[in-house]
């Protein structure tokens, strides 16, 4: 079985064409008494794909609870090398 945050991979931000992972979309996943909770952080506070993003980890994990944080601010230096790549930025 996948984990977690594996099975988040398929998720690809429409705006950008890279899975959320790789661009550093997710600061943590977290399971308390058997439930997961994901915390997903924007590339902008005001990012218009946040409903889109949280409705697509719901479909993935089914019962997870799902938050978009507004700290720490993403960064380009959450992105991993393959993002980085896919975007011609390294």
């Amino acid at each position: 079985m996948d984990s977690p945050l594996e099975i988040l991979k398929q998720i690809i931000d429409p705006d950008v064409g890279v899975n959320i992972v790789d661009l550093g979309l997710v600061e943590s996943i977290s399971e308390q008494d058997g439930h997961l909770h994901v915390a997903l952080l924007m590339t902008t506070p005001a990012c218009p794909q946040s409903g889109f993003m949280k409705d697509e980890v719901r479909r993935l994990l089914p019962g997870a609870s799902v938050e978009v944080v507004d700290h720490p601010l993403w960064q380009p230096t959450r992105m991993s090398a393959a993002a980085k790549a896919q975007l011609g930025w390294s």
